[in-house]
């Protein structure tokens, strides 16, 4: 039979295993309070959706570390959408966000002057 003190070290290293492989990372000083987790695994991101203006959305999303990985205007591929939900999103793929019900949020390029 473990010994307690086994039982308490195995629990511990668990717990972090499981916390590193899929939890909500603490936030970076560089994420504001108004971002919120979403995704799944290494592929999660911090997500702030602002307003939504025409056909983009306006969405700055930072990855686990507070690295910014997109700001500014987002055209949507797919599924119309009312609002933006963090718990909808599955995670950033390929420089794009997505989401659970396989539509994008595309970065829409600058407008050339």
């Amino acid at each position: 039979m473990a010994r307690p003190s086994k039982i308490l070290v195995m629990t511990i290293v668990l717990m972090g295993l499981l916390t590193a492989c899929g939890g909500v990372p603490s936030r970076p000083a560089s994420v504001p309070a108004e971002a919120t987790w979403g995704g799944e695994g290494k592929r999660g991101v911090f997500l702030k959706v602002g307003e939504h203006r025409g056909t983009l959305w306006q969405l700055e999303v930072w990855d686990r570390k507070g690295r910014v990985l997109g700001s500014g205007g987002f055209r949507l591929r797919g599924f119309a959408k009312a609002e933006i939900i963090p718990e909808e999103v599955l995670g950033w793929t390929n420089g794009a966000l997505q989401l659970k019900d396989g539509t994008w949020l595309v970065p829409e390029p600058p407008a050339a002057h």
